[in-house]
């Protein structure tokens, strides 16, 4: 591979792989292998199964890549195919396979859609997630309810838009994801304040 290659689109790297090209999916296996583990856990919430089910939705990818649509993000496409496969995977082993955004609104008795303008978000801080802090973040993110978890993976450690995680969550509407994102964040301020104090509310503040 040439030097200079680590810069080329995940789009052009698929268009490459669709012509056959090997060393480019190395490439995106290099990229996505580890934030699409990340993602898979918080559906599955269990490491061992999380890398299983990793290295099943390389191969399909590997296998479908063919049919990858290069007008649309590869990552979004790639995100949909590793939930599909979590999904299944929970599915298959009779356990609840998602918590409904329907749900988190009966459960909190909450029923706000929030009013927040397109492009904007409810995070406090863009550094919410740097240095020694993703320790403490993490251990408070497996105490929240799978959605929530799957949001902010998507959105704050994945970095993806809000326009992406709606695909990837099955075209749930923005206003609603935005909506998910808030009572997310607030119960991750809830659960931080208890195990880290007030380190725990300085890296949501």
């Amino acid at each position: 591979m040439q030097d200079g290659e680590d810069t080329v689109s995940d789009e052009i790297l698929a268009e490459r792989c669709q012509e056959g090209d090997l060393a480019s999916f190395e490439l995106l296996f290099e990229r996505y292998q580890r934030p699409i583990r990340a993602y898979i856990y918080q559906i599955v919430h269990n490491y061992d199964d999380a890398s299983c089910i990793a290295q099943d939705v390389f191969l399909k990818v590997f296998e479908k890549v063919g049919s990858f649509d290069s007008s649309r993000r590869f990552s979004t496409w790639f995100y949909t195919v590793a939930r599909n496969a979590a999904i299944d995977f929970l599915q298959s082993r009779r356990r609840r396979a998602m918590v409904s955004f329907t749900d988190l609104d009966r459960n909190q008795g909450d029923n706000t859609i929030l009013s927040v303008a397109p492009g904007s978000s409810p995070l406090v801080d863009a550094g919410l997630i740097k240095g020694e802090s993703v320790t403490h973040l993490r251990a408070a993110l497996d105490e929240l309810p799978q959605i929530f978890r799957e949001i902010i993976e998507l959105v704050v450690f994945q970095d993806l838009s809000y326009e992406q995680a709606s695909e990837i969550l099955g075209g749930v509407s923005l206003g609603t994801l935005r909506s998910r994102m808030f009572h997310a964040l607030r119960h991750l301020r809830k659960i931080l304040s208890e195990v880290a104090g007030d380190e725990g509310h300085d890296l949501m503040s």
